[in-house]
């Protein structure tokens, strides 16, 4: 896993090294229809299915854009038996492919990696147990972009994540448009 981790942080520094141009940063909220920690079917097994979202937008040519993104699950927190705490977080680098690029809306198509980092704590009166559990998956998706203002984008993403947790998930939020603030950072002083 280390080396899986270390290679897809490896690619996300390269693409800021070759002719590609950071455009948008921002974040939001997902939704997910969850997975089974280690694929057992007892309810206090699942994971937390709401998170927040950190993403970038690398514009690589005019119909390319890289995004790498990190997703941290709230926990999903089961206390039928003992206390038992599924925790989640995913790396995703994805490729999206613009159809089109009207003056407001743009939609795009994506397909990625997705490496997912799961924990499973079991809390005993007298011990803690811990499992953990890693998968790297496939991101398959559409999403489209709206332009608020010169400065704000607002976004909306589904995807389908084939793995061995696969998942469907929703993301939306806003996006600030790096351009626009380099246009403008001087403009005051």
């Amino acid at each position: 896993m280390k080396k899986i981790l270390f290679s897809s942080l490896l690619v996300i520094f390269s693409f800021t090294s070759i002719n590609a141009q950071f455009t948008k940063i921002g974040g939001g909220l997902a939704l997910s229809s969850g997975f089974q920690f280690h694929e057992m079917p007892w309810t206090y097994n699942k994971s937390g299915i709401v998170a927040l979202n950190l993403r970038g937008i690398y514009e690589i040519s005019v119909p390319l854009h890289i995004a790498p993104s990190f997703t941290i699950f709230y926990p999903h927190i089961d206390k039928t038996y003992e206390k038992t705490t599924v925790s989640t977080m995913m790396f995703d680098i994805n490729g999206h492919y613009v159809f089109n690029s009207l003056d407001r809306f743009e939609f795009y198509g994506l397909a990625g990696l997705d490496i997912l980092l799961a924990r499973k704590k079991v809390k005993y009166p007298s011990s803690t147990d811990t499992e953990s559990d890693n998968a790297l998956g496939l991101n398959l998706g559409v999403g489209s972009y709206m332009k608020l203002t010169e400065q704000f984008d607002i976004f909306a993403e589904a995807k389908y994540i084939f793995s061995k947790y696969d998942q469907f998930m929703f993301n939306g939020g806003i996006l600030i448009n790096i351009d626009w603030l380099k246009k403008h950072e001087n403009k005051d002083l």
